[in-house]
């Protein structure tokens, strides 16, 4: 039997059971969070986490200590995969308060949203030819103009098999279960980025059948998102960018998006795979002042809209009858009479 007894650890088999629809690597963020909170137990009780442990005090104090130890987002990580596991254990009534979670009441630990940079202009070229210049040049530059052209998540990126690509079509397909969004997607692929995928599909070295890998290492094993993260440590020395990590090129792709007018705000939402236009704002910078010096000056409308309403031009046309005609000559012979 399950109660407020039983250790911590033995109901989170189950929770993740009914928690089927995270993703995986959310998942595996759970289960981290959860088993750094039953250590901290241990270590601070003197005795292994038990179900009663999961209430507010207690899950106030550890998400302080981490976030002095360790950092605020790891303490928000914390608080998210607590509270989740707490709604649980109130919903089968084995730990709860009137029905509610026990947690109801414990507030978010506050992060600073630091921004999201994106690369520049002559970083982003940078980048593009220094992925070329390796032993995997074809694979590597093709992984970059597809993470810049395409927005989508490393994770994503790791995952792709040749039969999510239709490089005909210029279409990339983003399956539910490897995606954090757990939703399927259509992404779009642009003409740059599907050559390079061309290129690299006929230079590939490894199995041809449709569930393959679509990004392979030097052993024709699938390059797992550890392997792009490697990578781009490579690259970050080779291109001189100190900052540089894969999911940089995320916010790259989504300001490239709007500068260019690839699309509306919703394609934007669509197809980098984001639920609120929220995502949006923060991923998308402003476009360089040279950009915008360039733009439309703020008068052009009312300039516009003045010069179509000139009372002038907007006159009807004087057009002469034949009866007004015949009026004007006769009254000119009788002057002419007079």
């Amino acid at each position: 039997m399950r109660d407020e007894r039983t250790p911590l650890l033995d109901v989170v088999e189950s929770f993740f059971i009914h928690r089927n629809d995270l993703s995986r690597a959310t998942a595996a963020n759970y289960r981290i969070a959860i088993e750094q909170f039953a250590k901290w137990c241990g270590e601070s009780l003197g005795r292994p986490a038990a179900v009663s442990d999961l209430e507010g005090g207690t899950v106030e104090a550890y998400l302080y200590f981490r976030r002095m130890s360790v950092s605020a987002q790891s303490a928000r990580s914390g608080w998210v995969a607590l509270r989740s596991v707490a709604k649980f254990l109130a919903d089968r009534r084995i730990h709860h308060d009137n029905g509610d979670s026990v947690l109801r009441l414990v507030r978010q630990p506050r992060v600073k949203d630091e921004p999201r940079r994106a690369l520049t202009d002559d970083e982003m070229w940078r980048l593009l030819e220094v992925s070329a210049a390796s032993e995997m040049g074809s694979r590597d530059k093709a992984l970059v103009w597809l993470l810049l052209g395409c927005g989508i998540r490393r994770a994503e990126a790791a995952n792709l098999r040749l039969s999510d690509v239709n490089v005909k079509d210029r279409k990339l397909h983003i399956r539910a279960q490897t995606s954090k969004s757990v939703h399927p997607r259509d992404v779009t692929i642009p003409m740059e980025t599907a050559k390079e995928l061309d290129e690299y599909l006929d230079l590939r070295d490894g199995d041809t059948v449709a569930d393959a890998p679509l990004f392979i290492d030097r052993r024709g094993q699938a390059l797992s998102g550890n392997g792009i993260r490697k990578l781009f440590e490579r690259l970050k020395v080779r291109s001189g960018i100190r900052d540089l990590c894969a999911h940089m090129n995320r916010p790259t792709w989504a300001t490239n998006f709007h500068r260019s007018g690839s699309g509306s705000r919703f394609d934007l939402m669509v197809e980098g795979g984001w639920t609120t236009g929220r995502m949006v704002e923060r991923y998308t910078k402003a476009r360089p002042i040279e950009e915008r010096r360039r733009a439309p000056s703020p008068f052009t409308a009312p300039r516009n809209a003045r010069k179509e309403k000139r009372p002038v031009e907007k006159w009807p046309s004087q057009q002469r009858s034949a009866l007004g005609d015949n009026r004007t000559a006769t009254r000119a012979n009788i002057h002419a009479v007079v």
